[in-house]
């Protein structure tokens, strides 16, 4: 597996995945970097988009990330 690294916003911004209605709006730059880096999903039909598998184990801190800023 290849080496994960994240910064401070987006590693903080992978609770907010899937956005919900009055909770925070995660910038556009910032989701796009983690569908670059395979931890959430292109957008859904709806506009939204999820976690993925390796997402989710990232933000439940299974997976090791490096942490830049």
């Amino acid at each position: 597996m290849t080496e994960i690294i994240l910064t401070t916003a987006e590693r903080a911004s992978l609770y907010f995945i899937p956005p919900t209605v009055g909770g925070k709006i995660v910038p556009e730059e910032v989701q796009q970097r983690l569908q670059d880096n395979g931890l959430i999903t292109a957008p859904h039909a709806d506009g939204r988009r999820r976690l993925t598998q390796l997402g989710d184990k990232v933000r439940l801190g299974s997976i090791e990330v490096t942490i830049t800023d």
